[in-house]
């Protein structure tokens, strides 16, 4: 009986650290893209700053609209991939 309580305990303690793993993979992901973010943002602020036509203004807003629908679905594809390749709490 204590042989299957040992290597029951094994098989818990491997479930528990592949699922710790899993999660500090995603919270990793989380900080990259957030950093990502906030990197976007900062380019994004100081090329308005730098705007002195209201041409110059349309033409960022398309750009960064165009960047934003990108990053979403850069985001999207990368949040699938860590769902279907990331076994969290199964």
């Amino acid at each position: 009986m204590y042989a299957f309580n040992d290597e029951f305990s094994r098989a818990a303690q491997a479930a528990f650290d592949a699922q710790l793993a899993s999660f500090a993979s995603i919270c990793d992901w989380h900080r990259d893209t957030a950093l990502a973010s906030l990197a976007a943002m900062t380019a994004a602020s100081n090329e308005f700053l730098a705007i002195q036509h209201p041409q110059d203004l349309l033409q960022m807003a398309t750009d960064q609209g165009r960047h934003a629908i990108d990053r979403a679905q850069a985001f999207g594809r990368e949040a699938t991939d860590v769902a279907l390749n990331k076994p969290l709490f199964r």
